[in-house]
């Protein structure tokens, strides 16, 4: 099979110490402390033998992350610009979806033909977050597509307790290829579902709520709070492209960062007027710029106000506590999608006709293409875009 994989040397940033786990299994748990001069390259390797309990899958699309957007950079010494947990060399992409070709003997769930998409975040189910429920803070936690071999080949296996069934998906589609595509959403969905509603628990119908960012995960937070019954969702974006994507999901005022910045204006003033001085009753932050967002939208939290961190940043964010004690508001940090049946929960959304992930596709690149595609992922116009192994 092919596949676009990521490798590198193992070589500890000066004044950087590796954990004894990370030695131990070359995991590193932030990538551009240790993974230097990283290369891809699209390379011919065996298909997978699935273990007993798991299912090999034929991909028939798998959605590039901004995540995977990282791994094509390094930063001015030379290491990978990514602050995520990494095992190297591995064929990367974790948003993905693909029919089942083989499943190993203790496999009951699922036959050869179905269409699946899996969790990303391999949870080990003994440590003690995974004892407490917080399967995306397990502490031996395994990820497709970061530690193990995931969606950018032609196939890949995952374990049956991680995968869920989508072939209702060919119906509403209308084709397997086209149900393929959705699937592969569901990752990116599930992440804005476990901020919103798991990790923040969600918000009364009638709320404000504002969406900081419109790529993917802003997309796919617009579609659940309408879903949700949000009375306004405010979106606040540099992006023309996608301000448009975001009115095409749902949302109800696109703020134009830019503009707003040039008339002299702030999100936080925009943020009260929309809201008639009430205030955000929960603000989603899904970009990599919190430490701009967060201090505007602390000023304009609503009484009991929720702030959802889903976006990474590897800086600093300041925040003035007073504004959060004054207005009995919290902060929420969400990380990943596992657990709790946020799965499940998205996949029904889509098949209720709630919810349509497929609308934010812009374009599919084969696996040729995949290098270019993620150059254009990063610098496009907001839209998702997939790689395709298989064709």
């Amino acid at each position: 099979m092919r596949g676009l994989r990521l490798s590198g040397t193992w070589k500890s940033r000066k004044g950087y110490v590796p954990t004894k786990r990370e030695e131990e299994d070359q995991r590193a748990l932030c990538a551009k402390n240790i993974w230097y001069e990283p290369r891809l390259e699209v390379v011919e390797t065996e298909v997978p033998e699935p273990a007993d309990d798991e299912v090999l899958m034929e991909v028939g699309a798998c959605g590039i992350c901004g995540s995977d957007t990282c791994f094509a950079d390094t930063d001015e010494e030379g290491y990978l610009d990514y602050v995520g947990h990494t095992r190297l060399p591995v064929i990367f992409g974790h948003e993905f979806a693909g029919k089942v070709v083989r499943t190993g003997k203790e496999v009951t769930r699922f036959r050869e033909g179905d269409l699946v998409t899996a969790e990303t975040m391999n949870w080990c189910g003994k440590c003690m977050p995974c004892r407490k429920g917080m399967f995306n803070q397990c502490e031996n936690l395994e990820e497709i597509g970061f530690s193990l071999d995931g969606g950018f080949g032609q196939y890949l296996v995952a374990k049956e307790k991680y995968c869920l069934d989508i072939n209702k998906f060919r119906d509403i589609y209308g084709s397997e290829e086209k149900a393929l595509e959705a699937g592969a959403l569901i990752e990116p969905t599930a992440v804005a579902y476990n901020g919103i509603f798991v990790r923040a628990g969600g918000f009364l119908p009638g709320s404000f709520v504002a969406v900081f960012g419109a790529g993917p995960i802003g997309l796919s937070a617009i579609q659940l709070a309408k879903a949700a019954g949000a009375a306004k969702v405010i979106v606040f974006e540099y992006s023309k492209p996608r301000l448009k994507l975001a009115a095409e999901a749902g949302a109800t005022d696109m703020c134009d960062l830019g503009a707003i910045a040039g008339d002299g204006s702030s999100p936080a003033k925009v943020m009260r007027e929309l809201t008639e001085g009430r205030g955000i009753h929960m603000a989603v932050e899904c970009t990599a710029f919190c430490n701009k967002n967060i201090p505007q939208i602390q000023q304009a939290l609503a009484v009991g106000g929720k702030v959802v961190q889903i976006g990474h940043h590897a800086g600093r964010t300041e925040i003035f506590g007073q504004y959060f004690q004054k207005s009995g508001a919290s902060l929420y940090g969400s990380n990943g999608s596992s657990g709790h049946g946020i799965w499940e929960n998205v996949i029904r959304l889509v098949a209720s006709g709630q919810i349509d992930p497929s609308r934010m596709i812009e374009r599919c690149f084969t696996l040729d293409e995949a290098i270019e595609g993620l150059r254009e992922a990063k610098t496009g116009s907001g839209g998702k875009y997939l790689i395709t192994p298989n064709r």
